[in-house]
């Protein structure tokens, strides 16, 4: 049987041939990667259209060239593996660009040399340029980063997902055996290889769980014992990483040995504490003692100790190291340090230096302050307490014992001492009492000198008696002075028993005043009287008030009438002042300005009321008004007053003749020398002058013939008898001849608190020219006196605080 021919077998025609080379050329256009025919000569028998994108060659520009030359780095290489084709058949080699840059091909061979076909080496070539530098850039940074860790000082540890090490740098783990053997083992292996405490270990554990759930750092603080045995404290951080699928891949570890940094703070807490407790004023020992405490938490292994005063040693020490501990420039103690063989002696010396300066600037400043305490709490003179120290003692004795009260000597005749012998005299004087007063007066708990010559004595109560009498048969005893005898003598005041939480100082205010008044009264001793006491602290808060009342604005003028005596029309205004306080209702003016007459108030006071009844009389409905002004004494004296008058009058406009100032026989009986010629002065500026309350003093008649004045006001203490029987017709006689004697020398007689109708028709058939009182209107406030007239009838207001 004839064999059968191969039925799948398709004769090759010439078309059809060249329908395969198309597709072939299409195939291989399509084709990214390199493809080659080096025939066996090394000379390129074809290349793939891909050459010119990935090299720059033109297909047809390749044929016939030696492939050598495209890969001159590997050309000995290339001569060798085209005469034996390489096993494995796969190679990397190096292009030339066209540009003349060179590119990595990862190239595989087949041999077709005996292939009539081929005839030359198949040669695939894959670019893998950018493979290469992205390995190799990867390990330039593998390396870096290898570099980096292994030179970096911070702590780097790398666990797997179980918690294993893979990796440990040496700033972790210094020794390198113990680095190479720590790889793969947990956290609790590693402990126990080591000797370490397990409590680390199952710490860090929970860490590492933690850091794991909640995917983010956790940071812990760490403590263990180094070989030495010395506690180190270290900061820890874990940092999970995680892969793409989200399973932890591995967990960072890292952080640092924070024990040198933990024993700086620790050392400078210390100090700071120091500084504190002494500038609380805390006691030196106590402050001492935080200073070595400090020095021994800096150094535990150490043997620390700090002498003072006779126990500090001079030169060096037989071991160890010593500072010298100077106050100023004084040796006052030394801090010694003894390391163990491996301590560090330059660390241990500055800090030794430092902590020894730091204890001799707390010592120098306990004694300045001593010195300043001493300096503060003591009589210079003396010696003896001075009253701070005196109040001190009494706070103190009070808190012990509450039965406890001062006496009190104020020597008599000091200033005479002074001003005959000299103040060396004085001071000689003063240091011997107080000697004296220290040997006589054993029964006092402490004495002290609280004044230029008075001495204060804290008592226990039930001694107080014996005590006045041992102190006033002291202070009466002679002193000699250079070639006298002297006999002071000295007033003596006694506080009473101190009552529960009275303050130490009011109880010896209480003896003060006690003092005050016996000097006051002429006696020789006084107990403390509250009641007494309390009406002159009324008095003073009174004037504390009244001086607030005018900085406020709560002062205020009140008017009263002067009337033509026979017409009753309105002949001018007084101006009065008048307080009413906002919790003491209205204040009499007797009381508030007889104040302000004791200090400078008066001055101020004085010049408010000229201005403001200038103002108000310049501004009265109708046209201007007469008004009068009353002036003190201290206010006529000073230098200001007729300047404060003239200035009064040409702020308000108010004519000069208009103005009537007020003055009385007291203002100017002390008003020295230059009265006549003040009121002159006043006389020139044309400003009335009245002499008020005439027939109270001594001269009224002198002053009538001595002072240029212009009216005369008869106290109401005359007039208020008028129609009387007892006293009345003596009274008529009096105010009958004044209002002749006043015409006669050209006087205006003005009658003052008028309150009757027989006492105003009396006055006007006696001549008398203006009228003033209660029969016509009390002093008013401004809006009712600028609509007041006189109608017959006792005016209607009554001003609450008028006592005149």
């Amino acid at each position: 049987m004839r064999p059968q021919a191969n039925r799948w077998a398709v004769p090759v025609t010439a078309a059809h041939q060249d329908t395969l080379e198309k597709i072939s050329r299409s195939v291989m256009a399509m084709i990214s990667d390199l493809v080659v025919i080096i025939g066996p000569d090394g000379k390129i028998l074809y290349a793939s259209e891909s050459v010119q994108h990935l090299f720059g060659y033109r297909p047809e520009s390749l044929i016939g060239q030696p492939v050598e030359q495209f890969l001159t780095p590997h050309a000995a290489e290339v001569k060798l593996d085209l005469a034996a084709p390489p096993r494995p058949d796969q190679r990397h080699y190096q292009i030339r660009h066209q540009d003349g840059t060179w590119r990595h091909l990862e190239v595989n061979w087949q041999d077709f040399v005996g292939d009539p076909a081929v005839g030359g080496f198949l040669v695939v070539a894959r670019d893998v340029t950018e493979e290469v530098q992205a390995r190799r850039a990867l390990a330039e940074q593998h390396q870096f980063y290898q570099v980096v860790l292994e030179d970096l000082p911070y702590q780097v540890a790398v666990l797997d997902h179980r918690g294993r090490y893979v990796y440990v740098n040496p700033a972790a783990v210094g020794n390198p055996e113990v680095r190479r053997g720590i790889i793969g083992l947990t956290d609790e292996e590693y402990c126990r290889w080591r000797g370490h405490d397990l409590q680390v270990a199952a710490a860090r554990q929970r860490h590492f769980a933690e850091a794991a759930r909640c995917r983010c750092r956790v940071s812990w603080e760490e403590t263990m014992r180094d070989p030495q045995g010395q506690l180190r404290y270290h900061q820890r951080h874990y940092l999970p990483v995680f892969g793409v699928d989200g399973h932890l891949e591995r967990m960072i570890g890292y952080g640092r040995d924070d024990t040198e940094r933990r024993r700086q703070m620790t050392l400078s807490d210390r100090q700071a504490e120091v500084l504190h407790l002494s500038a609380q004023g805390v006691s030196l020992p106590v402050v001492l003692q935080q200073l070595l405490t400090g020095l021994r938490e800096h150094f535990p292994q150490a043997r620390s100790t700090l002498r003072l005063g006779e126990d500090a040693p001079h030169g060096s020490p037989a071991a160890g190291l010593r500072s010298p501990i100077l106050a100023g420039t004084t040796l006052v103690g030394a801090l010694e340090l003894e390391l163990p063989p491996a301590g560090d002696s330059d660390e241990g010396r500055a800090v030794l230096d430092h902590l020894a300066g730091l204890a001799g600037m707390v010592i120098e400043r306990d004694l300045h302050l001593q010195q300043l305490e001493h300096l503060a709490y003591s009589d210079p003179l003396t010696g003896l307490m001075n009253r701070s120290a005196f109040v001190r003692a009494l706070d103190r004795a009070l808190m012990g014992n509450p039965h406890q009260t001062v006496i009190m000597a104020d020597l008599k005749q000091f200033r005479m001492i002074n001003n005959r012998h000299g103040h060396a005299a004085g001071d000689a004087l003063l240091v011997a009492m107080a000697r004296r007063l220290e040997t006589d007066l054993p029964g006092s708990i402490g004495v002290a000198r609280v004044g230029g010559n008075s001495f204060a004595l804290l008592v226990p109560a039930h001694a107080a008696e014996q005590v006045v009498a041992d102190l006033s048969a002291s202070i009466n005893k002679p002193l000699a002075l250079r070639s006298e005898t002297l006999h002071l003598g000295g007033a003596i005041g006694v506080a009473p028993e101190a009552e529960p939480d009275t303050p130490a100082e009011a109880i010896l205010q209480q003896a003060e005043h006690a003092v005050y008044r016996a000097k006051q009264l002429g006696q020789t001793v006084r107990r403390y009287d509250a009641e007494e006491y309390a009406v002159e602290l009324t008095a003073l808060t009174l004037e504390t008030e009244l001086r607030q009342a005018f900085a406020d604005r709560q002062l205020s003028l009140a008017f009263q009438p002067l009337v033509e005596a026979r017409s009753g029309s309105l002949h001018g205004m007084e101006a009065l002042l008048r307080w009413r306080h906002p919790e003491r209702g209205a204040v009499s003016p007797q009381v508030f300005i007889g104040l302000a007459e004791q200090s400078d108030l008066i001055l101020d006071l004085g010049r408010w009321v000229l201005q403001e009844a200038c103002q108000r009389a310049a501004a009265w409905p109708g046209g201007p008004v007469r008004i009068g002004v009353n002036v003190s004494a201290r206010q006529f004296e000073s230098p200001r007053f007729v300047g404060d008058v003239l200035s009064a009058l040409q702020i308000s406009g108010l004519p000069a003749s208009l103005l009537e100032l007020e003055l009385t026989e007291n203002v100017l009986m002390n008003s020295g020398r230059g009265v006549v010629d003040v009121l002159e002065q006043l006389a020139a500026l044309g400003v009335q002058l009245a002499l008020d309350d005439f027939g109270t003093g001594y001269s009224s008649l002198a002053y009538l013939n001595r002072f240029p004045l212009d009216i005369l006001k008869i106290d109401r203490a005359f007039i208020q008898g008028l129609g009387l029987e007892t006293f009345g017709q003596k009274n008529l006689a009096i105010v009958r001849s004044t209002i002749a004697l006043a015409h006669e020398l050209g006087l205006q007689v003005v009658a003052e608190g008028v309150e009757t109708a027989q006492q105003r028709d009396l006055l006007v058939d006696l001549g008398c020219d203006l009228l003033q009182g209660y029969f016509f209107a009390a002093p008013m406030p401004l809006d009712r006196a600028m609509t007041w007239h006189f109608g017959g009838q006792p005016g209607q207001y009554m001003d609450p605080t008028d006592s005149s």
